[in-house]
């Protein structure tokens, strides 16, 4: 088995868990983020084999961890370009994102997905995104706004952001680092944009597709998964239609669906 690395929403559960190891004479060491992205991400700690039963033990004493996955040594250039710093004195309208969920990413194998809260309120800045973002997707009734961050799929809601395709803890705090540099510099400078408030859907069918058995099983009524993708999409099919995901043996793939497609309105 493989180094566990244990991420957590807050410090404090992070040093609730390290005394609780401490105390059980289990062995862990710590990743602080750099300056850079602390405002995104809490320490996490890398676990050994031999210290997975004391940590166990610590979770169900109450310990709150906002998830667990595979350790990876992180990617040299992970943070690097974190985007244009905002102007200086300018608002920080999404204040403290907290890391609430880390698991892997069912869309691609080794890869990581996480979910935030996000302190402020994103809604009134995705108006602007949707104008200045020709690739992104906007459904006002959410609001959500999609967006693609070189691979990476970000969701965003008026208090969460949700990330797939991160290749591992460091790239997912670079995510949220820009996506916060990027949301407030766009803040700073809405008088100059136009916003666009009407529905875009600028995210293709690849990005459901790559969400579903792809086994064409029909059970939806098309002919293959990518048709189901794509009537998905235009609003003639129904996400619960895919059976394989909504009651059979692909359910494991339904969280990452639903992800998508709240985060595309559909």
């Amino acid at each position: 088995m493989s180094d566990l690395a244990v991420v957590f929403q807050a410090a404090e559960e992070f040093e609730r868990v390290r005394r609780a190891l401490d105390a059980a004479g289990a062995a862990w060491r710590a990743v602080a983020p750099p300056p850079a992205v602390a405002d995104v991400a809490a320490p996490y700690l890398v676990i050994p084999d031999a210290s997975r039963a004391a940590l166990h033990a610590a979770i169900r004493a109450g310990a709150v961890i906002a998830g667990q996955v595979p350790y990876r040594e992180p990617l040299a250039e992970a943070l690097a370009d974190l985007g244009p710093e905002p102007p200086p004195g300018a608002a920080d309208v999404v204040g403290r994102i907290a890391i609430t969920l880390v698991a892997p990413c069912v869309a691609a194998d080794g890869y990581l997905r996480l979910a935030a809260q996000v302190e402020g309120d994103l809604a009134p800045v995705m108006p602007y995104l949707n104008a200045v973002t020709p690739a992104g997707a906007y459904s006002p009734p959410g609001p959500t706004f999609t967006l693609m961050d070189g691979p990476r799929l970000v969701n965003l809601f008026p208090h969460r952001a949700a990330v797939a395709r991160a290749r591992d803890l460091p790239d997912a705090w670079r995510t949220l680092a820009r996506l916060k540099r990027r949301v407030n510099a766009l803040w700073a400078r809405r008088d100059t944009i136009v916003p666009v408030a009407e529905r875009r859907m600028g995210i293709g069918a690849l990005e459901v597709y790559s969400r579903l058995p792809r086994t064409n099983c029909r059970a939806c009524g098309e002919a293959t998964c990518l048709a189901f993708a794509v009537r998905l999409l235009i609003g003639e099919q129904r996400l619960e239609k895919c059976a394989p995901v909504f009651g059979g043996e692909f359910g494991r793939l339904r969280e990452a669906l639903v992800d998508i497609a709240a985060g595309l309105g559909l």
